[in-house]
């Protein structure tokens, strides 16, 4: 009977998407879903999030995000191995000895729950599911931000993030045996944001009675934000503030995945979609980890109703 018990049980899998600093919320997810009794048996993720699934299917959440929470601005940029040679301006070794100074290696076929990982092959341009071998490797390959992170020569190919074809892999969850996926989508939407401030002259107007599809409303607010940031730069004699490589690196990922989940979502879509509010939050905003925990606890709060039964 118990077997016949165990058998029927519906498989709880868990897409962890990519997003920087912003990945430390995943780890509030876990935790308020933990507390109602909700234990994804299947996690996945990819960069930030492929880390925090891993520490989950180690039983090393404890450690991860005692890790995160200690560390401070100083410690983040100290992390960060710059260097002028190959194809980015950081190594990422340092960041990944001192994960590996907190959370324990493990091969991930010997891991209590099923664990992938989600990089992209930077000369075939495919997807990489990584489920087998070194569990932080895994981790390190799926984090290789393009521009930002030297991509990594695993398993014989040079990968790169996986949030670059599979932002949140729900699609390696189903195929891992997930019956119920809960997904958590940490990409900002291109539209909604940060945004200048208008002059204090300009007119304030609104629109009404303009019925339009989803994509010419986005193609509005994209355009309307450059003509606003040109009328401002005319009333101010100066152009508007050039942004920084690391911004532009971020902000081209960002518009880039916010195309491809729309895409992906729609073609597999998860069963439950989880957004935690982090609207401020920067790429290296590392050190703000219990802002990020709470927002992530804060989200699940929001879709309570809609949780599977985790009794």
């Amino acid at each position: 009977m118990e077997t016949d018990k165990q058998d029927s049980e519906v498989k709880i899998g868990l897409a962890l998407g990519s997003g920087s600093a912003r990945g430390w919320s995943h780890i509030g997810v876990l935790r308020a879903l933990l507390e109602r009794g909700i234990d994804p048996t299947i996690v996945t993720g990819a960069s930030t999030g492929a880390l925090v699934a891993a520490a989950h299917a180690s039983e090393q959440l404890d450690a991860l995000e005692s890790f995160a929470c200690e560390l401070t601005k100083i410690d983040v940029w100290r992390l960060m191995d710059a260097t002028l040679s190959g194809g980015g301006v950081i190594r990422g070794n340092r960041v990944m000895r001192a994960v590996g100074e907190r959370l324990q290696d493990r091969a991930i076929e010997s891991l209590s729950r099923p664990f992938g990982a989600v990089a992209v092959d930077l000369d075939s341009g495919k997807e990489v599911w990584i489920r087998k071998g070194s569990m932080l490797g895994a981790v390190r390959a799926s984090s290789g931000l393009p521009g930002l992170f030297k991509p990594i020569f695993y398993d014989g190919r040079w990968l790169v993030d996986g949030g670059v074809l599979n932002p949140v892999p729900v699609s390696l969850c189903r195929a891992l045996g997930a019956d119920f996926v809960i997904a958590v989508n940490l990409n900002r939407p291109v539209t909604k944001g940060r945004k200048r401030p208008k002059p204090k002259d300009a007119e304030k107007t609104e629109a009404h009675d303009i019925t339009t599809s989803e994509e010419s409303t986005e193609l509005l607010a994209r355009w309307s934000g450059l003509l606003e940031n040109f009328v401002s730069s005319i009333r101010t004699g100066r152009r508007p503030e050039e942004p920084a490589m690391i911004d532009v690196i971020y902000k081209t990922m960002n518009i880039m995945q916010d195309q491809i989940l729309r895409n992906r979502m729609l073609g597999d879509p998860p069963d439950l979609v989880i957004t935690p509010g982090l609207g401020d939050f920067h790429m290296m905003d590392f050190h703000r980890a219990a802002e990020a925990i709470v927002a992530g606890r804060s989200s699940v709060e929001q879709v309570a109703a809609e949780l599977p039964d985790g009794s």
